[in-house]
């Protein structure tokens, strides 16, 4: 029997604790969950606009592409109407006739109609005025039917919005009666607008209209100043 010792303890048991693994509380889980639903509201949010930001942009150049393939026809067309000899204008602007309060003008232009493809006179004056049939066309057989300039049949071009938002280009005849020919010269227009400007300029101005892929309208108008041809 041993006395007066006592028995040391294993080195494992002394004060030890027994460590355990929590799993997460309720709380902690509903939290997490919360900041990555945010996160993603956040980065899907922030992906709309750019791809919103993205298609306006897209839908305002393509309505300015609009504007800029009719407005050089249109000031090329323009430039070359103005006063005949005797000072008489060879255009006349009708305010409001046109779509949604727009203007119209009706406007001829100095043509070759016969085989001498002359456009002046002995005075140095347009010899005729009239139009071509189609925009950019100078031949004889745009500007008259039967090459007798004795009566210019496409005596007069038009420029008028319909109500489908388009600019069309007319051609009328002699008593400005009847239609001979149209042609578009731009879409999605929701004003068209007419003015001289000093004594021998001419300014026209139209608006347009275009619906982006995510649904905006946008507008934007454009405005031409062109000196006459006399």
């Amino acid at each position: 029997m041993v006395t007066g010792k006592s028995i040391p303890m294993p080195r494992w048991s002394q004060g030890s604790t027994v460590n355990r693994c929590h799993g997460f509380a309720m709380v902690e889980l509903l939290v997490a969950v919360a900041i990555t639903v945010f996160l993603t509201a956040v980065i899907f949010g922030l992906l709309a606009a750019s791809q919103g930001a993205y298609q306006n942009a897209e839908a305002g150049i393509q309505l300015r592409n609009i504007f800029r393939q009719a407005s050089p026809k249109m000031s090329w067309e323009l430039s070359h109407t103005g006063y005949d000899g005797g000072g008489a204008a060879q255009f006349t602007i009708s305010a409001g006739a046109g779509a949604n309060g727009s203007d119209t003008i009706r406007f001829s232009v100095p043509v070759s109609c016969d085989a001498s493809l002359s456009l002046l006179n002995t005075s140095g004056d347009p010899a005729h005025w009239g139009a071509y049939l189609t925009w950019g066309c100078d031949q004889t057989s745009c500007a008259d039917s039967d090459g007798n300039c004795t009566t210019v049949e496409y005596k007069y071009i038009q420029y008028a919005l319909n109500t489908n938002g388009q600019i069309i280009r007319s051609v009328l005849n002699a008593t400005a009666t009847n239609t001979v020919g149209t042609q578009i010269m731009a879409e999605k227009i929701t004003a068209l607008h007419f003015a001289t400007s000093g004594t021998n300029a001419l300014t026209f101005s139209f608006s347009g209209q275009i619906k982006s892929g995510v649904g905006r309208m946008l507008t934007d108008t454009m405005s031409q100043t062109v000196r006459l041809m006399n």
